[in-house]
């Protein structure tokens, strides 16, 4: 027969007077009367290159604005392809390109640059929306056995909801590159989503082409949320109902503030807007453009 006891169900707790106590005050760190020492000494300013997150039009010029920012190193995203294409054309300069294949390749990357950013001072993403795809992968590979369908990564658009953990690694690998003396730059398509008014009719608006769940915390994480479009000319039309036809521009626009169209801020008192006009403004100076407002009124970020 065996001696080993059978568990008769879970043991009975201690009489009150024994039983472990929650620690002290005093325990955890604070003074014995239960206090905390207070420093309220004005916090001093330091000052670290910005986050921002560029999201604008096709062809507005993300990838340029990248390539000609501050001693560039870029991460270019599986399936883009975009700096390539200008550095054929002789429309960027040679910079250091990194391409990206995987999630945990891209983290470990980053990783690897706020360890050693040697004497990069500018990390660019490119794009915001193949990091995302790459981190979508992951996700759907580690938790749902690779199913793409509603039995698996996109019922109920459970997927993007278990992802938000492993994108915010990516902000938390981010931060750490910034800590270090870079500038992040998110590139990002945009696209255009109705939005749901709760105050009356809906209507259409620019956004970032990710999943709102992956924008939320980008948006609260970023220190400048910027959106470039092109200025638009509109020919009105006299005759019947016809509607106005738009005939283009050249000049560019960057928008700092939020509007109903689209989604910006700022945390460098910037203004509203700016332009960037061809023949004022070359490719090569549109990243100083930006610089140079984030630094006209505040010094917060070293970003010239």
């Amino acid at each position: 027969m065996s001696n080993s006891k059978i568990p008769t169900g879970p043991p009975k707790p201690p009489p009150r007077s024994q039983r472990a106590m929650p620690p002290t005050a005093a325990m955890a760190g604070f003074g014995s009367s239960g206090s905390v020492a207070l420093d309220l000494s004005p916090r001093t300013s330091k000052r670290r290159p910005p986050r921002i997150v560029l999201n604008a039009v096709e062809g507005w010029g993300k990838t340029t604005v990248a390539a000609h920012a501050e001693n560039p190193v870029i991460l270019q995203m599986r399936g883009e392809s975009g700096y390539d294409t200008l550095l054929s054309a002789g429309l960027v300069p040679s910079v250091p390109v990194i391409d990206i294949s995987g999630f945990e390749e891209l983290v470990a990357t980053v990783d690897a640059l706020a360890a050693k950013p040697e004497d990069r001072r500018t990390l660019t993403i490119d794009a915001m929306g193949g990091a995302e795809r790459l981190c979508h992968e992951r996700v759907c590979l580690r938790d749902y056995n690779n199913d793409w369908g509603e039995k698996g990564f996109m019922g109920f658009r459970r997927g993007a909801e278990t992802s938000v953990s492993d994108w915010i690694r990516l902000l938390a690998a981010l931060d750490r590159a910034n800590e270090a003396g870079l500038a992040i730059l998110l590139l990002s398509h945009a696209k255009v989503v109705t939005f749901k008014n709760p105050e009356g009719p809906d209507f259409d608006r620019y956004a970032a082409d990710v999943d709102t769940r992956t924008w939320s915390p980008t948006h609260r994480w970023a220190d400048a949320v910027l959106f470039g479009k092109f200025v638009t000319i509109v020919e009105s039309q006299k005759r019947g109902n016809a509607k106005a036809k738009g005939i283009g521009g050249t000049d560019r626009i960057v928008y700092t503030e939020r509007r109903d169209a689209y989604d910006a801020k700022n945390r460098y008192a910037m203004d509203p807007e700016l332009w960037i006009k061809p023949d004022e403004v070359g490719p090569a100076d549109m990243w100083n453009v930006i610089a140079k407002a984030m630094t006209k009124n505040l010094e917060v970020a070293d970003v010239t």
